[in-house]
């Protein structure tokens, strides 16, 4: 209390002087008198912080909570997504045993209605045989008959034995009749069975989605209660920080206004404000221009070894940031792209809203970079400047599981010799939704190449089953995207020529045509 009074034992000597000096004194009255209202708030200021450290120490304990409760949330999640692959594995055997018993059924039955037809024409062959041999019969007889006694006599032993014959002969073909009829019987018994066993497997056949199933769809509800959970907690961990942000911001602005009031001349709190003042302008700009985000795949880990774009591209007062498709520290631990869509999120909230955010990725990073533009970026309704992808791929080193949006289930790897699996992937590919490049990314580059390993469905065309169990070939997935209408949008697909590395040729090329295309966007 000394030290306000002597305050304002000056501000009196002042205002008793201000009669001589009015213009020069007024300011450092208004300075004092500031000062001293300043004295006022002080005895209240220690209250306000203890109330912010209890908030403080409050929020921390509930974040703390909801985190510990998150990582017991997610091993929970591990295990059920264990359980989800292992009996979608399961049921997508089981499927596949009944598609084979079902096609087998099919040739089955059609192989039993060939051989019904074909003993079917031998009965109407042997009758016919039969008839003609009576009525060969018939006209001996007719023409033995209308011969003089004389002729008659001479060739009676002749007809007879012509008759004979003809009788053991139609004997034997009603003999052979019998037998074929016997036989039509059996066969005509196996092909009803034959059809009601498919008549029964083509039931099974009617629900084809792994995810309906029972015994799969309690694994899922279980997995999607927990993962609202998390999604909530996640939330409310976030809502949670960004108050612990605000809270510690204004208990520090305080305990500098506290400290300004206690020390400071009133010069140098006028220097102080102007200098905080001029630290907040300064902070409202984006402390890089550009953020280049380059994803490597699983197959080249560092791409940037063939960009060589990095000292380029911060020649431009950008940053260039390089990452993997599992994860920005390359980790190997992960094995979906969900751990790098999460740590992508927690960068771009750190980058100012006016700052360009350029992706480029290769393989397995170029699917990881589009799932982060179109679903990380887009629901945080940030921009992405650049969008650049070379042969993307999704789960499973699959094309199809990128160019579509498999939320339910996964495409299969197809195969040169099973035709049951690439129906599947076929029957895949025609339930899912094509994916969308979203309208928050203002120009999407992207070359694919097909002919050549790097996609496990580099085929072109593969052998499928169709519907009426006839072996067919179907065009697989191709590398093109959807994109809205307001996207600059520049899709390619590019020959390499055969060759298990034309994807590194590709990534090859694209160093060749990124840094034309990436100067408008940096500048």
């Amino acid at each position: 209390m000394y030290k306000f009074s002597k305050l304002y034992r000056l501000q009196k000597n002042t205002e008793s002087v201000r009669v001589k000096a009015p213009k020069t004194l007024s300011i450092a009255g208004w300075v004092f008198t500031g000062l001293l209202s300043t004295a006022s708030m002080i005895s209240h200021a220690a209250p306000n912080l203890a109330s912010y450290d209890k908030q403080l120490n409050q929020i921390n304990t509930s974040v703390s909570a909801d985190n510990n409760q998150i990582k017991k949330i997610e091993h929970t999640l591990w295990s059920l997504d264990s359980k989800i692959l292992s009996q979608r594995k399961s049921l997508r055997k089981e499927r596949t045993n009944n598609r084979t018993a079902y096609h087998d059924a099919k040739r089955e039955v059609k192989r039993q209605i060939f051989e019904v037809q074909r003993i079917q024409n031998a009965i109407r062959l042997l009758d016919k045989d039969i008839q003609l041999t009576l009525r060969d019969t018939q006209r001996s007889t007719d023409y033995h008959n209308s011969l003089n006694p004389f002729k008659r006599q001479l060739e009676s032993e002749a007809h007879e034995t012509k008759i004979a014959q003809n009788n053991q002969k139609a004997n034997q073909l009603q003999t052979e009749k019998a037998k074929q009829e016997t036989e039509l019987h059996a066969i005509t018994e196996k092909a009803e069975a034959a059809q009601q066993q498919l008549l029964a497997l083509q039931a099974q056949q009617k629900d084809s989605t792994l995810d309906l199933d029972p015994r799969l769809q309690s694994i899922l509800a279980q997995r999607e209660t927990q993962a609202t959970l998390i999604i909530s907690l996640r939330k409310q961990v976030k809502r949670n920080r960004s108050l612990l942000t605000k809270i510690k911001s204004n208990r520090l602005e305080l305990a500098n206004y506290i400290e300004l009031a206690n020390n400071a001349p009133a010069p140098a709190a006028i220097s102080l404000a102007r200098t905080q003042k001029t630290h907040k302008k300064a902070a409202a700009k984006p402390e890089f221009s550009s953020y280049v985000f380059v994803v490597s795949g699983e197959y080249d880990q560092n791409i940037e070894e063939t960009l060589q774009l990095k000292e380029w591209v911060e020649s431009y007062e950008a940053k260039y940031i390089e990452t993997n498709w599992n994860g920005f520290e390359g980790s190997n631990i992960s094995t979906s792209t969900g751990l790098f869509k999460e740590q992508f999120e927690k960068h771009l909230a750190q980058i100012h809203q006016d700052a360009n955010i350029i992706l480029i990725g290769h393989g397995r990073g170029g699917g990881a970079a589009i799932e982060a533009a179109t679903e990380v970026a887009s629901k945080l309704h940030r921009a992405i400047e650049f969008l650049a992808v070379i042969d993307p791929i999704g789960e499973g080193n699959l094309r199809a599981n990128i160019v579509f949006d498999n939320q339910q289930a996964q495409c299969t790897t197809p195969s040169d010799n099973d035709r049951i699996i690439n129906t599947e992937y076929i029957d895949c590919i025609k339930d899912a939704q094509r994916r969308e490049i979203t309208s928050n990314i203002k120009h999407f580059y992207n070359r694919w190449q097909k002919d050549n390993e790097g996609p496990l469905d580099f085929q072109r065309r593969i052998s499928v089953v169709d519907a009426n169990g006839e072996n067919i070939e179907s065009p697989t997935a191709t590398g093109r995207f959807n994109t809205s209408a307001t996207i600059e949008a520049d899709q390619k697909r590019v020959f390499i020529g055969k060759g298990k590395d034309a994807h590194k040729t590709l990534l090859a090329q694209a160093s060749r045509t990124l840094p034309k295309l990436l100067v408008k966007h940096l500048r």
